[in-house]
């Protein structure tokens, strides 16, 4: 797999968040196109569309109508969906140790911390780019 041109999914309802996220993505220069959803429930739709399959999904755990947890519950479920090798990344505030394992209980491909500050957001988006821009996924 390589980052290409492919989306990347944020799943998270807070605007401050999402606007850090643009700007920091602006700032990186990646040359994929970023997608933000607020909900599971708009992923779903999107992920059973005719739309461009997300390169990564970076999801945040405490969303409306359904939480990260239910979102992924849900994409392994429908069969209809082949979106298992699309890396799920749960990227929270605050974490539990019992929400770590059940993100990777459910298949999760990683579990960030949100930084707090506009350098540390920088730093964890490179980190899971970097990483999964190298990594060989089915396709």
């Amino acid at each position: 797999m390589n980052g290409g041109n492919e989306p990347v999914m944020i799943v998270n309802d807070d605007t401050d968040d999402r606007e850090t996220l643009h700007d920091a993505w602006k700032e990186l220069g990646y040359p994929n196109p970023l997608i933000f959803f607020t909900n599971g429930k708009d992923v779903l739709g999107y992920l059973k569309s005719d739309k461009p399959t997300p390169f990564i999904i970076l999801c945040d755990v405490n969303i409306p109508k359904m939480d990260g947890f239910e979102l992924k519950e849900r994409i392994l479920e429908d069969s209809s969906m082949n979106y298992k090798s699309i890396p799920f990344i749960y990227w929270s505030d605050e974490v539990s140790n019992s929400q770590i394992e059940k993100a990777y209980d459910l298949g999760g491909n990683g579990f960030f911390i949100k930084g707090n500050t506009f350098n540390s957001i920088k730093k964890s988006l490179t980190d899971i780019m970097n990483y999964w821009s190298e990594s060989k996924m089915p396709r």
